[in-house]
C-alpha cells in the first residue's frame, strides 16, 4: 500500500479477537485502518462499519500477500495476489474466490479499467446553465459500485438539476456524465430502465387511485415482484386504495418511494427522498437504505437533510452555487472538524486560568464553559491539568454546523 501509515493510540480498540488502530465511527472501525491478528494475519486499508471495505492489502501468515478491492470483508473487484514463491495471480475477484485471471494485455483494457475504478455514477466537468445564468459548472465526481453517495446543499444549489442531467432529461453545454458506462444524454432510455428514481417534485394522475398508479408503474415496468411491491407497503404503511388526489404529501412522498424501490432496481437515483415525511416513516427510510446498500446497490442521494446523509451515506458531495466545494468521507469530514468540550470547573479562577492559556472559549454558564479545540490536544489537555475538573462532556456537533464553514452563516442550509 506504500508508505508507512500512523494512527493516533487512542484509536486503538480489541476488534474479532485481534486490535485494530485507525478511523472509528462510533465503536466500529470504519475509515482507514489497521487489524493486526493473533494468527498472523492483518489487514491495512480501508473500512466500513466494521469491515474491510474499499481498498486494501491482506498479509496471510504463510507469507502471501492480497492487494486490491474488498466488499463487506471479502475479496470482491480487481486485486493481485502475491504467492510466497513469487508467482503473481492478477484477476477479478468475488466474494473471496478468484473468478477470472488476466494477462498483461486484459489489464491494460477499458473493461478492466472500469473494474479497477468501480464508477456506477459519474461526472465530468458537467456544466449546464439556465438562462438567468445560474445552473451547474464543472461538477467531477463518481458514485462506487455498492456506495451511498449524499449530495447536499441548500434549495436552488444545484442538486436537482445535476439529477436531471443524470437522468438525461436536459443536455450538459459541457462536459457529461454517465450511469452504469452508458452516456447519460445518448442513452437515457436505456439508463431510465434500469433505475429507481425519485423525482423531488412528483406529479402523478390524480384521478388515479395508489392501486391503479402502482399497477400502470409495474405494466410500463415489464412487471415487479408482487411480494416486493406488498413488504415496501407494509413498510410505509401505505394503502394506496384512495384516490392519489386526496392523499396528504406525506402519503404521495410513500408512493413515490414505493415505485422507485418496488422493481428492484441495482441503482437509484433519489432527490430529497424523506420530503414531507414523518420521523418515524423516515426511520423506516434510513433502515430500508442501509439494507439496499449491504445488498450492494448503488444509491446517490441528494438531500439537505444532515442527519438522514450521517446516518445512511458513505461519502458526501456539498454543492453550493452550482460548483462542489467538497467530496469526502460523511465521517471524515465530521469528525476532521474542530471539537467541543463542556468543561465544569471547580471555581471562577479556572476560567480565568483557561482563558489565560489561549483556548477558544465559547459560551459559559456559572462554573461551565464550552471550549473548542482544533487538533492541538496537548494545549488543551495541559490547560485542564491545571484546573480543578468537575465534569468533561463532548458536544456533539450537527452536520449542519460542520458544512457551515463551506456556506456561511448567510448561506444556511434550509
Amino acid at each position: 500500500m506504500g508508505g508507512e501509515k500512523r494512527y493516533h493510540p487512542r484509536s486503538s480498540i480489541p476488534w474479532v479477537g485481534g486490535r485494530y488502530r485507525g478511523e472509528l465511527k462510533g465503536d466500529l472501525p470504519h475509515g482507514q485502518g489497521m487489524l493486526i491478528l493473533p494468527s498472523g494475519t492483518n489487514y491495512e486499508g480501508e473500512w466500513k462499519e466494521g469491515k474491510p471495505h474499499g481498498r486494501g492489502r491482506i498479509s496471510f501468515p504463510d507469507g502471501a500477500i492480497y492487494e486490491g478491492e474488498l466488499y463487506r470483508g471479502k475479496r470482491h473487484g480487481y486485486g493481485k495476489y502475491y504467492m510466497p514463491k513469487g508467482t503473481v495471480l492478477t484477476g477479478l475477484w468475488e466474494k473471496g474466490s478468484l473468478v477470472k485471471l488476466l494477462g498483461e494485455d486484459e489489464e491494460s483494457s477499458p473493461y478492466l479499467i472500469r473494474q479497477k475504478k468501480r464508477e456506477v455514477i459519474s461526472a465530468n466537468k458537467l456544466t449546464f446553465m439556465y438562462k438567468r445564468g445560474n445552473g451547474v459548472f464543472d461538477l467531477d465526481f463518481a458514485v462506487d459500485n455498492g456506495e451511498v453517495f449524499g449530495f447536499l446543499g441548500p434549495n436552488g444549489a444545484g442538486k436537482t438539476t445535476t439529477i436531471r442531467n443524470l437522468l438525461g432529461f436536459v443536455k450538459p453545454d459541457r462536459g457529461g456524465c454517465s450511469v452504469a458506462g452508458l452516456d447519460c444524454w445518448k442513452d437515457a432510455s436505456k439508463i431510465q430502465k434500469q433505475l429507481g428514481y425519485l423525482p423531488g417534485e412528483m406529479a402523478f394522475f390524480e384521478e388515479m387511485t395508489g392501486t391503479q398508479f402502482l399497477n400502470l408503474l409495474t405494466a410500463m415496468r415489464g412487471g415487479c415482484k408482487k411480494v416486493r411491491r406488498n413488504a415496501l407497503l407494509e413498510r410505509f404503511e401505505l394503502d394506496p386504495s384512495p384516490k392519489i388526489r386526496r392523499m396528504s404529501k406525506g402519503t404521495k412522498q410513500k408512493m413515490g418511494l414505493v415505485t422507485a424501490f418496488m422493481h428492484d432496481p441495482g441503482i437509484y437515483i433519489l432527490d430529497e427522498p424523506t420530503s414531507g415525511l414523518d420521523p418515524l416513516m423516515q426511520n423506516v427510510f434510513v433502515e430500508l437504505i442501509r439494507e439496499e446498500r449491504e445488498r450492494g446497490k448503488t444509491i446517490l442521494m441528494s438531500s439537505h437533510n444532515f442527519e438522514e446523509t450521517y446516518r445512511t451515506c458513505d461519502r458526501a458531495g456539498i454543492i453550493r452555487e452550482g460548483r462542489l466545494v467538497a467530496v469526502q468521507d460523511v465521517h471524515s469530514l465530521k469528525s476532521s472538524q474542530r471539537k467541543a468540550y463542556l468543561v465544569t470547573l471547580g471555581s471562577p479562577s479556572d476560567l480565568e486560568y483557561l482563558r489565560a492559556a489561549g483556548l477558544e472559549l465559547g459560551r459559559v454558564n456559572k462554573h461551565t464553559v464550552e471550549v473548542f479545540v482544533s487538533g492541538n490536544y496537548d494545549q488543551f489537555i495541559q490547560a485542564l491539568a491545571e484546573c480543578e475538573v468537575l465534569g468533561l462532556d463532548v458536544v456533539n456537533q450537527t452536520l449542519e454546523q460542520v458544512f457551515m464553514k463551506y456556506y456561511g452563516r448567510e448561506a444556511a442550509l434550509e
